[in-house]
């Protein structure tokens, strides 16, 4: 018996369209499926080293800016040390050739949405405008955010001695 030999090519044709259908078409899918998976895996990948290379960087750019942060912690401090306040602006008095006579102190909170505390200080001093001068000066170079809000001359006292009232705000957290 012989067998025609289009009807052979046509059945190893049609068997292995059969076998491409049902064994290859579902690996290649899964391969496919597996690629896009892998994608995303690696984009996510790129993204946490994209974030954890950005933390890197501002952690080295805060380690270099080390000593700016010690002074701003100085302008702005976390606790309201109202001694170191008080005892800075006594020792600037003094520096400066004026008399310290009243000191009074009152703390208020900035606002709702703030967390930063106004510290408001009246004093009254006695000396003369070129002590005056000092003390001021003396209070701008500090390197605590210190605000002159108001200044009141008084009566003159003996010969050149002034008397002077200063309000002054200092903030922290």
């Amino acid at each position: 018996m012989q067998v025609d030999r289009p009807i052979i090519i046509a059945i190893v044709f049609f068997a292995i369209l059969i076998l491409v259908m049902f064994l290859v078409m579902p690996e290649f899918n899964n391969f496919k499926q597996l690629q896009i998976d892998l994608g995303g895996k690696i984009a996510e990948r790129d993204a946490k080293h994209d974030y954890y290379a950005t933390i890197e960087k501002i952690y080295s750019d805060l380690y270099e800016r080390q000593e700016d942060l010690v002074k701003i912690d100085d302008a702005l401090p976390s606790e309201s040390s109202l001694g170191k306040v008080i005892y800075f602006i006594q020792e600037s008095a003094r520096e400066s050739a004026l008399m310290l006579k009243d000191l009074s102190v009152s703390q208020t909170s900035g606002g709702a949405n703030s967390s930063v505390k106004d510290i408001s200080l009246t004093t009254n001093v006695a000396g003369s405008f070129s002590s005056l001068e000092n003390f001021l000066k003396a209070l701008e170079k500090s390197s605590r955010i210190i605000e002159i809000t108001n200044i009141s001359f008084g009566a003159v006292e003996q010969g050149a001695v002034q008397n002077f009232s200063l309000q002054i705000k200092t903030f922290s957290y």
